[in-house]
């Protein structure tokens, strides 16, 4: 297999977050604002303008995931790395677009530049990273919401903001906070902690590294991170584990190399087309009261 740099395996990685793929025949056909006509989760899902992304529903399990982590209409809902017209914004915000609110938490421009040795503007755009325009990347075709999106950086969300969000969903998005010489993961997730309501929700879906992998390899630098890592940070947080699914576990997966060898970041190895999308664990956390 043809070796791929970290920086062109990260700019894979972060633009599929809004890739597209083939459409499905079946899907429903709701009005502009979805929820002024009262629809749920599972209209959401089958909506017609999901139809580039259904593809990846067998591998993401968009309505198992987001029941397993308790997500309502009526959330506050912090999406970190959502990106410009992420996977699943497409699904959050027209779900909470009458009676819920969305933030948009990205990385601080410190982490993207030691993501990409030639991060500059033009890039600001590509992965939604501007915090000034996150109403925009979060926006939905023919979806008003009742409350506007906001943007912040993981490192720096605002006091005004604490104790206002009732979940906080770290979807792919940690195993960036684990890398480099000072990791920016204890920081994350106390501002996490901070931002979220007590009793409040925060989920977790994350390439799955192996218990016996050495610890080099599940540093994050290939994607994958080992589920008794991730525990540990959050519970040094504050946070309690509350449970643990195999909703998005893909056994196929060896999780021996970097994430972005798979699909949807690479498309043209029938080996790794074979294998699909990488195992990961969702997780839930809770806040206590």
């Amino acid at each position: 297999m043809k070796a791929i740099s970290i920086v062109s395996a990260m700019a894979l990685f972060l633009a599929a977050c809004s890739n597209g793929s083939e459409p499905a025949s079946a899907t429903a056909e709701l009005p502009a604002n979805d929820q002024a006509a009262g629809a749920t989760l599972s209209d959401i899902i089958a909506h017609e303008r999901r139809d580039e992304n259904r593809a990846r529903d067998k591998w993401r399990h968009p309505l198992e995931t987001l029941s397993f982590f308790g997500i309502e209409a009526d959330m506050t809902i912090v999406e970190v790395l959502p990106g410009n017209g992420g996977w699943y914004t497409q699904i959050l915000t027209p779900f909470t677009a009458e009676h819920g609110r969305m933030i948009g938490v990205t990385y601080p421009h410190s982490l993207w530049a030691q993501m990409f040795n030639n991060w500059g503007e033009d890039r600001y755009e590509r992965f939604g990273a501007d915090i000034s325009q996150m109403s925009r990347y979060m926006s939905v075709d023919g979806v008003e919401t009742a409350q506007p999106i906001v943007g912040y950086t993981i490192d720096d969300i605002p006091d005004s903001e604490n104790g206002q969000a009732d979940a906080v969903l770290f979807i792919r998005a940690l195993h960036h906070l684990f890398r480099f010489d000072e990791p920016l993961i204890d920081v994350a997730l106390s501002e996490a902690f901070d931002v979220l309501k007590p009793g409040g929700v925060v989920g977790v879906v994350q390439h799955r590294a192996p218990e016996d992998a050495d610890a080099a390899f599940a540093s994050g630098n290939n994607g994958y991170l080992k589920q008794s890592d991730v525990v540990a940070a959050f519970e040094r947080a504050g946070f309690v584990l509350e449970e643990a699914s195999e909703i998005n576990a893909n056994p196929n997966d060896p999780a021996d190399g970097f994430v972005w060898r798979l699909p949807p970041s690479s498309t043209d190895n029938p080996d790794t087309q074979a294998i699909g999308e990488s195992d990961r664990m969702t997780l839930r956390f809770r806040k206590p009261t």
